[in-house]
């Protein structure tokens, strides 16, 4: 009797093992391998502006916040293909922020996503502090850290873009 018990209790322990550890990287990695189009795990937030318009106000804010342009960089913020590629920076932690803007199908409104975000890499970076570190949000960082990334944007960019917009 005991030794069935203990076989009973063994295999629980092992189910466990597996469903907490093992099964969910199998099931992210197959998420992240599955994911639709190009940025299937962007963060995203809609403003009821043209990607034009929109493009004007990141442009005029980074002006305003020069701590918000990477520095040392010749990297310039672009069109590529569906997206407007915009790069800002996080003095505080060295770090380049990817975003991108996409008009919405209704033509009056855009979409504008947080992408990723790497350690700032220059002309001026010393090789030996060169880090090759992108993480894509909402699927290279923990829950916990991805929240907390996700909330840093919203209160460094996200709110300057919705202040700018609704003074003009």
């Amino acid at each position: 009797m005991k030794r069935i018990v203990l076989i009973i209790i063994i295999s629980i322990f092992i189910a466990l093992i597996i469903v907490l550890f093992i099964w969910p990287g199998f099931v992210t990695n197959a998420y992240k391998m599955s994911g639709a189009g190009s940025y299937p795990n962007v963060e995203t937030w809609s403003f009821d502006v043209e990607e034009s318009e929109l493009i004007e106000i990141i442009e005029k804010i980074k002006n305003t916040h020069p701590e918000l342009k990477e520095p040392n960089s010749t990297s310039t913020d672009e069109r590529h293909r569906y997206w407007y590629k915009i790069t800002f920076y996080y003095s505080d932690t060295n770090e380049d922020v990817y975003t991108w803007t996409r008009p919405n199908e209704d033509g009056v409104s855009t979409t504008f996503a947080l992408v990723a975000i790497a350690s700032h890499i220059d002309a001026k970076t010393p090789v030996k502090d060169i880090k090759l570190d992108r993480k894509e949000i909402n699927s290279d960082f923990g829950y916990w850290e991805n929240r907390r990334e996700i909330k840093k944007f919203e209160n460094t960019i996200v709110k300057l873009i919705e202040q700018k917009i609704n003074q003009e």
